[in-house]
């Protein structure tokens, strides 16, 4: 078999009905069936039956390959995934990520088309920007802000690829994809943002995210960054604009989740995250702004769930 053009890796734990819808977006492509794509899945010691599905998909398609670790190696499984692929570029995929229909082909073609510069390339949809944006390091940064820390928007050149099942610095602050994608944007210097509608999403039921907003979306993110800040490589008025996107339109709407409760997530049983982001923004000039905001959005939330519940028991 040919080298494939796109490895999708997917590093997965115990999301095993996740994982199976993800794959069937991709095995009906044509990407897929002409060999111009491989899956490669590395399963971190799931204790439900990922270990099955994998199986299974990898018996049938022998462009799908299924690893599995002994134990839980956290993020580790991020570099691990992609050492573990052929591609001439990979892909980061969550594995609650859906294919929409051709969208293996466009991702194709947009590769091979930057198969010889070799922009760094980022994957979104609904940014603020046209559909191919070129951009330099900073204006990364400004156009994706904290969206850097999704990693589905993060891919890496196989030619980048040379002993990175060990390059794991970045794992540990559970942002990995921020730190590598940092490296290689600052490098080149050149960035190609793909603002395309390739991909959905699926709803985790009871979603994790015990592991801290604040302390991963705040701390660990501006510490990677500081570096670069450090150096003169971005502008110290990046940072106040970065700091005040997160606020309002990352911060806002996980704040008032956590604040009413939100049934379908599992926070930190030890961050207070509405106290966090006080402590952090309360001297800042836009802080009242944002409160005010912060109390109108906290309203229509509440109105809206009101109104769901209702509807849920008017159908029963």
């Amino acid at each position: 078999m040919e080298q494939p053009i796109l490895s999708i890796c997917i590093p997965t734990i115990n999301r095993s009905e996740y994982l199976k819808k993800n794959l069937d977006t991709i095995v009906k492509q044509n990407a897929f069936l002409d060999g111009r794509v491989e899956v490669v899945i590395s399963d971190n010691a799931s204790t439900d039956d990922t270990k099955d599905i994998g199986t299974e998909y990898a018996d049938k398609y022998e462009n799908i390959r299924y690893y599995r670790n002994e134990k839980n190696i956290s993020n580790d499984n991020f570099p691990l995934v992609i050492s573990k692929a052929n591609g001439i570029y990979r892909r980061l995929c969550n594995d609650t990520l859906l294919f929409k229909d051709d969208s293996l082909s466009a991702m194709c073609k947009i590769i091979e088309s930057n198969q010889n510069e070799k922009l760094f390339l980022v994957w979104t949809s609904g940014r603020n920007c046209t559909e191919f944006y070129k951009t330099d390091f900073e204006g990364y940064l400004h156009t994706m802000s904290f969206w850097i820390t999704s990693i589905a928007c993060f891919g890496i050149w196989g030619s980048d690829c040379d002993g990175i099942a060990e390059d794991t610095y970045g794992t540990d602050l559970l942002l990995w994809q921020v730190r590598k994608g940092l490296e290689l944007a600052s490098k080149t210097n050149k960035v190609l943002i793909v603002n395309k509608d390739l991909t959905g999403g699926q709803t985790v039921k009871k979603k994790n995210i015990s592991y801290g907003l604040y302390k991963i979306f705040y701390q660990n993110y501006f510490l990677l960054l500081q570096p670069y800040f450090d150096r003169g490589t971005l502008l110290a008025e990046t940072r106040e604009f970065l700091e005040k996107d997160l606020l309002f339109n990352f911060f806002m709407d996980w704040t008032i989740k956590w604040e009413l409760g939100a049934k379908n997530l599992q926070y930190s049983k030890t961050e207070d995250l509405k106290e966090a982001v006080h402590q952090q923004y309360k001297d800042k000039d836009y802080w009242q702004e944002y409160c005010r905001q912060y109390k109108r959005r906290r309203i229509i939330v509440r109105l809206k769930e009101t109104k769901n519940a209702v509807g849920r028991l008017i159908r029963r």
